[in-house]
């Protein structure tokens, strides 16, 4: 009878420990695909040419010192030679707490490979970080 209480509170130790593994995967999960949706909702915007939204979305905290402006006309310069964007899928997400340059928190990169009217097929990526407002981007390249 000892050795079954044993077997069943080692059981209930390991179900109890999967069952938190579980729900944090299934958080990083959810943050994935929030994140996900924000950055998609984010790269509309951009694909729209509405660069002053855009610049709504980024992060306050983590502007790089430039106005509206800058940014309206950084991304005209960056976007607008690659004409309309035709396809876009993704590629794949990380989750990370901690890396150069930034303070720890909660970022998720995300990949997508875009095709343009005047660019080969390429890779957008766009990091973002959640804040209480929600996802919000703090970089963006197209390589």
């Amino acid at each position: 009878m000892r050795r079954l209480a044993s077997v069943l509170c080692a059981l209930s130790i390991f179900a109890s420990g999967c069952a938190t593994h579980s729900t944090s995967r299934a958080e990083r999960r959810a943050d994935e695909n929030d994140a996900r949706s924000a950055a998609l909702s984010w790269l509309k915007l951009l694909d729209d040419g509405d660069y002053e939204e855009a610049f709504e979305w980024e992060a306050q905290d983590f502007r790089m010192a430039r106005t509206q402006k800058q940014f309206v006309r950084y991304m005209q310069a960056r976007r607008v030679p690659f004409g309309k964007t035709l396809d876009r899928s993704f590629i794949g997400a990380a989750n990370l707490h901690k890396f150069a340059g930034v303070p720890e928190g909660n970022y998720e990169s995300i990949i997508f490979k875009t095709g343009f009217e005047h660019k080969a097929q390429t890779a957008e990526r766009v990091i973002l970080v959640q804040q209480p407002s929600g996802w919000r981007v703090i970089d963006y390249r197209i390589y």
